[in-house]
């Protein structure tokens, strides 16, 4: 009898530890958010006018968000020659996805004929 009790106290502790366990899994795999930043100097106002008309249709899909838009306040370094923008992304995949989507893909000779830019991918942090 001890030997069934034992037995039932050790499956019970496992299956708690494993409830508690499965939502930290789960946290470690869950998507986090990604960014783009970018920076902006715009040469040609008008050829640019037409890319950022064209930029939010190919956002849409990836429910891409704007968190800022303009000139930095800097506090150390060399200032970008131009605005900075950040857009948020739901994962890296999605802002990877973004980026090399046809749609977008077809607009970049629009932004590199009418400004110079630096454009890159930060892999956010999961939420705690």
């Amino acid at each position: 009898m001890k030997r069934v009790v034992k037995l039932g106290l050790v499956l019970a502790v496992g299956i708690g530890i494993g409830a508690w366990g499965l939502p930290v899994l789960e946290a470690q795999t869950a998507a986090h958010p990604a960014y783009i930043v970018a920076e902006v100097h715009v040469s040609d106002p008008a050829g640019f006018s037409e890319y950022l008309k064209r930029l939010p249709a190919t956002l849409a899909p990836y429910h891409a968000k704007t968190l800022a838009r303009g000139l930095p306040d800097v506090r150390e370094g060399t200032p970008p020659d131009g605005s900075v923008v950040i857009l948020a992304f739901d994962s890296l995949k999605a802002a990877n996805d973004w980026y090399m989507s046809p749609a977008y893909q077809a607009i970049i000779p629009l932004r590199q004929k009418s400004a110079t830019t630096r454009v890159y991918i930060l892999d956010g942090l999961a939420a705690p």
